[in-house]
């Protein structure tokens, strides 16, 4: 049973039923997950299933390789042994279509209770893990961008996250290939996203999918969406809109010579700086919006800031994420997947078990399980298994 009840006493003799859960319970859940979606052939092996999931959960709590990971545990299989027994699920990089739908089935294996009832104010962006070495000319599966961690090449993934406060959970990936258009990934990702049952309350986009074909695309979807409006250049075209001192609503009339003209929504936002980071003045931001939102310019800004929970999720994801070295495009896709599998999972426990039995909305005991503790509990079982290395021998000759 994945949590257990105990009975304790309190004051005046009153009893009351108190949840305990356990580090064991969390990493059985986590071992459940992964091998309900992923079966490993051990049949020629000397270790079990479970010791090639220990290590890859290690090494991504522990923020580390697999190499590492096997170093430091002592009854760990070998690097070796962990890379070929997971070779074979993992597919080679001309299935990887094939892949993007197992993992998308195990980031929602387990879901918070009630998560899909209902329509859920959404986020879609992409998050770049930098690729360092040399990839093929004509790879499809690396895309140049801003130079950012020594590198100007990345892996680039495609994410749609729910954004309620306390469910922030990532439904969906997708690997925004050098080829893919901006909107070729938004459909694939929220295709994905809405088959597992998603319905879609609004959609916050980042300012990289403003264009005429994403705002056709998203003008016949049964949800608004807000974006920021794409500046090009630094005087003229969509400035044009940012006047006056009052948010207000208005239009602007994009030409493109490959999407066509389009006709756009435009919410300006107007703000005083009132000595913010040690500036005055007025701020205008200009949103697009899309489809209809009986809301305030000022409301429509407010609710833009949840898009930002996407970038938090990221931010931990990158705390969860194994290291690699490999060029393979379906091992980096997975070790991004089970950081966020992880992360999925650490919020899933806590909106089932850790809350506050009372009337209205559910109450989460964030601070009972924070993300640090989620970590160490997984590699303090995995050390508990498989024993953990206190010395080094050093050879005495070359």
């Amino acid at each position: 049973m994945f949590c257990t009840e105990r009975k304790i006493q309190v004051t005046r003799n009153q009893s009351t039923t108190a949840n305990r859960l356990t580090a064991n319970d969390v990493y059985e859940l986590t071992s459940e997950v992964l091998q309900e979606h992923f079966e490993l052939d051990m049949s020629r092996r000397d270790y079990e299933a479970s010791d090639i999931w220990d290590v890859l959960v290690a090494a991504a709590v522990q923020h580390t390789t697999v190499e590492t990971a096997c170093g430091l545990l002592e009854d760990a299989p070998s690097p070796n042994t962990v890379r070929q027994a997971v070779k074979a699920i993992l597919m080679d990089d001309e299935r990887l279509a094939g892949l993007e739908a197992i993992v998308n089935q195990m980031l929602v294996a387990r879901l918070p209770k009630g998560l899909l009832k209902r329509a859920r104010p959404c986020a879609v962006d992409f998050t770049d893990i930098p690729y360092h070495g040399q990839h093929e000319a004509d790879d499809d599966h690396v895309r140049r961008s801003r130079a950012k961690s020594g590198t100007t090449h990345f892996h680039s993934y495609a994410t749609v996250c729910v954004v309620k406060a306390n469910r922030r959970y990532t439904l969906a990936i997708t690997l925004h290939r050098r080829s893919d258009k901006a909107l070729d990934a938004l459909q694939r990702v929220l295709d994905t996203a809405r088959a597992s049952g998603l319905r879609i309350r609004r959609l916050m986009l980042d300012r990289e999918f403003d264009n005429n074909a994403v705002v056709a695309y998203l003008s016949a979807q049964p949800f608004p969406t807000i974006m920021p409006l794409m500046f090009r250049g630094r005087k003229g075209g969509a400035r044009r809109v940012l006047t006056g001192r009052k948010s207000h609503s208005t239009t602007y009339t994009r030409q493109s010579k490959t999407y066509g003209t389009h006709i756009l929504p435009v919410t300006i936002v107007c703000r005083y700086k009132k000595g913010r980071f040690g500036d005055h003045g007025l701020q205008r931001f200009a949103y697009v919006t899309i489809g209809h939102l009986a809301m305030a310019p000022h409301q429509i800004a407010q609710e833009y800031r949840r898009r930002f929970g996407i970038e938090t999720s990221y931010r931990l994801m990158n705390t969860l994420r194994a290291r690699t070295t490999s060029t393979s495009v379906t091992w980096r896709l997975f070790l991004v997947v089970l950081a966020l599998l992880l992360l999925n999972l650490w919020v899933f426990v806590k909106w089932q078990h850790l809350f506050f039995l009372k009337p209205g909305p559910r109450q989460i005991l964030h601070h009972l399980l924070p993300l640090a503790r989620w970590r160490m509990w997984l590699w303090e079982i995995i050390k508990q298994r498989h024993g953990f290395s206190l010395e080094i021998i050093v050879p005495t000759t070359a």
